[in-house]
């Protein structure tokens, strides 16, 4: 029942990715919407880590450094994606780390000729064909750079996803992660909103927005974490995308963004690839894990008698 977080988690994503495309047609940019979210994670989470008791100080500044660029790129990439394209076409897109996690699995082996998983390959290709199909006949030529920044979310947040695990295992606590991840997106969203002109004067409606996404990125984020840490592993992956049903079905209601049947094929082809996968990736890692044990050489006992 915890991994049901997950579901919350995505209905919240998918307005965030509504107000999104909102503060965009209030002519909001892209770094302006990145500080505006990672400021109110900065004020939020370190109010948590101080009732916490979880001090900044850190031994392990550099791997929380590129996680947490990784991470921001991640999501500077969503941002302009969500606000240049269909919000379903755009979140589909966000969600296809899985494809490229195992993808750099796959060059892995290849490089160190070790042993290639054939099922893993064949659904990086299946997945990636699922972008061909989706992409082709939906969108025009000046859509083309916003789908690649699409595809440039999922391929960072691949990356980020691998430092998060790392930072997991040198016993990182959660909050601290997350804290250098948006105080980082707070310092790269001010340093590109004064490159690209500086702020934005403000309607109502655009601070309502604003406030909006605010909001729901971090009730995402909370939701999320608590399923991936409290529910069943697989279960929560494969149900954070459902994601990309609400936003396609908001999309279609609140922007009468039509979802055709290619959109629809290629959606359900990334989403089946993109578990299938993420499947495949935890069977690759689990023969790594148990080969690592059985080539350990066992330790000889000494008759001291």
């Amino acid at each position: 029942m915890q991994s049901l977080w997950m579901v919350v988690a995505a209905l919240f994503y998918a307005f965030y990715a509504v107000f999104v495309k909102y503060s965009g047609f209030e002519g909001i940019g892209s770094w302006e919407i990145l500080f505006f979210r990672s400021i109110f994670g900065v004020v939020l989470f370190y109010g948590v880590m101080r009732f916490s008791g979880i001090t900044l100080s850190t031994t392990h500044p550099w791997q929380h450094l590129i996680r947490s660029m990784c991470g921001t790129l991640s999501i500077i990439c969503g941002i302009y994606s969500v606000s240049h394209l269909n919000i379903g076409l755009a979140m589909t897109l966000n969600y296809t780390s899985p494809l490229f996690v195992g993808a750099y699995i796959l060059t892995t082996s290849l490089l160190h000729h070790a042993r290639v998983n054939w099922g893993l390959m064949a659904m990086v290709l299946f997945g990636f064909i699922g972008v061909v199909i989706m992409l082709g006949p939906t969108i025009g030529p000046h859509e083309y750079y916003a789908a690649v920044v699409g595809l440039a979310a999922g391929f960072f947040t691949a990356n980020a996803t691998t430092f998060v695990k790392k930072l997991g295992m040198l016993h990182e606590p959660e909050t601290r992660i997350i804290f250098y991840l948006v105080l980082v997106g707070a310092i790269c969203g001010l340093i590109g909103t004064f490159l690209t002109g500086g702020f934005h004067p403000w309607s109502v409606k655009g601070a309502l927005y604003i406030l909006g996404l605010c909001i729901c990125a971090t009730g995402g984020q909370f939701c999320l974490t608590r399923a991936f840490s409290r529910g069943n592993l697989v279960l929560s992956s494969s149900l954070q995308y459902t994601v990309i049903l609400f936003s396609t079905i908001l999309g279609e209601i609140l922007f009468l963004e039509p979802a055709t049947f290619p959109v629809i094929c290629g959606m359900l082809i990334i989403v089946f690839s993109g578990l299938m996968s993420s499947y495949f990736v935890r069977r690759e890692n689990k023969f790594l894990r148990e080969n690592a044990k059985t080539s350990q050489p066992k330790s000889r006992t000494i008759n001291t008698s």
